[in-house]
């Protein structure tokens, strides 16, 4: 299969402001496509679960994604979830990302999942963006119909005050080696939807996992 180099990559720009979203309180759950509950805090790993119908191909030990391979997918062929996860009273938000293989076809991932926040006109918003190690090196999996692989996002946000601040109100996904975006739905700490505003000064992206446990942990 065809193979090429892939390198974590920062973006330039500056964002600000607050998360807003509607419904947010109680403990952390996942979508029902997931079915599993209480999926982490700061300080804890999340809550174990979802097993394995997705086999590890290959690992890499750095935040460099080399020689990965190029999928037989492309975005279009995955449900995308961000759902919120607690967090601490300082400038930062948390949410587990889960993707779901809803083709008929085994898909391969690579080592992230790129997310572009973008405002209330669907517009891209650039913002210093870093691909990490966490909670481990990432594996080239392959992701069966049906099944459910798994990020943690670490965001900083802005200060309400900064008169630059731009606010996102929406993210778009692509995975690693994969053509096409789809739009990720935010969802609350019960796996409920609404409006959202979030100013981005920076984020950090965990690697796709096969399992929940740990994922949004930064």
């Amino acid at each position: 299969m065809l193979k090429r180099t892939r390198t974590a990559t920062t973006v330039a720009a500056l964002a600000g402001g607050a998360l807003l979203l509607a419904g947010c309180g109680g403990q952390a759950a996942t979508n029902s496509a997931v079915g599993q509950e209480g999926m982490g805090s700061d300080t804890a790993p999340a809550t174990e679960g979802m097993g394995s119908d997705l086999a590890p191909s290959d690992d890499h030990a750095s935040g460099t994604h080399d020689d990965i391979s190029a999928s037989n997918c492309s975005a279009e062929d995955f449900k995308v979830t961000m759902q919120a996860q607690p967090s601490d009273a300082g400038a930062s938000s948390r949410f587990l990302v889960q993707l779901e293989n809803t083709s008929d076809k085994s898909c391969e991932l690579g080592g992230w999942v790129n997310l572009t926040p973008t405002n209330m006109a669907g517009e891209a918003i650039d913002v210093p963006t870093e691909n990490v190690n966490l909670p481990g090196p990432d594996a080239g999996l392959t992701l069966e119909p049906g099944k459910t692989a798994f990020a943690g996002v670490k965001i900083e946000r802005a200060e309400k005050s900064d008169p630059d601040a731009q606010v996102a109100s929406g993210f778009t996904a692509t995975p690693s080696d994969m053509n096409g975006e789809v739009n990720a739905e935010v969802e609350g700490f019960n796996g409920d939807s609404g409006a959202v505003e979030i100013a981005v000064k920076s984020m950090q992206i965990g690697t796709l996992q096969p399992s929940p446990q740990g994922v949004v942990v930064f």
